[in-house]
């Protein structure tokens, strides 16, 4: 889809609105979906997470950007849901692109030496752009 942008989906747990409760909303901007993910992450919330990043059969994005900007506790749930959803997109031969990686994430990335796995931005817009050009590989942009 291509135009200003518009909400396709929104999962939240309760009371997540200015909270530590995780929240994931999905929208799809000129042809790109953004998944934009907030709060704390555990096993219990993985699943949420999980729900946004997984390409629909019919979906008729080029790729997705996870924007983990306001990502303030996550663990190896929130890992492996990351390189889940990582697999899915190379299957499918669309790019998936991690933006805004907090300090907590980049570290658990590095830690368990699954950095490389995935393409980092700096922000939203440099993602999409990655994004809408094909591009991806384990490179820090």
């Amino acid at each position: 889809m291509t135009g200003p942008g518009f909400l396709v989906h929104v999962s939240t747990c309760e009371n997540a609105l200015m909270s530590d409760e995780a929240e994931v909303t999905v929208t799809v901007v000129d042809g790109v979906r953004i998944v934009r993910v907030s709060g704390d992450f555990d096993p219990d919330e993985a699943t949420l997470l999980s729900g946004g990043l997984v390409p629909a059969p019919d979906d008729s994005v080029s790729g997705t950007v996870v924007d983990l900007a306001r990502v303030r506790f996550a663990d190896s749930s929130f890992l492996h849901a990351l390189l889940t959803a990582q697999g899915e997109h190379d299957r499918d031969g669309r790019p998936l692109v991690l933006a805004h990686v907090p300090p907590l994430v980049l570290r658990l990335l590095d830690l368990t030496d699954i950095a490389r796995v995935f393409t980092l931005a700096d922000h939203v817009p440099a993602a999409a752009e990655l994004v809408r050009s094909g591009r991806s590989g384990s490179r820090r942009q």
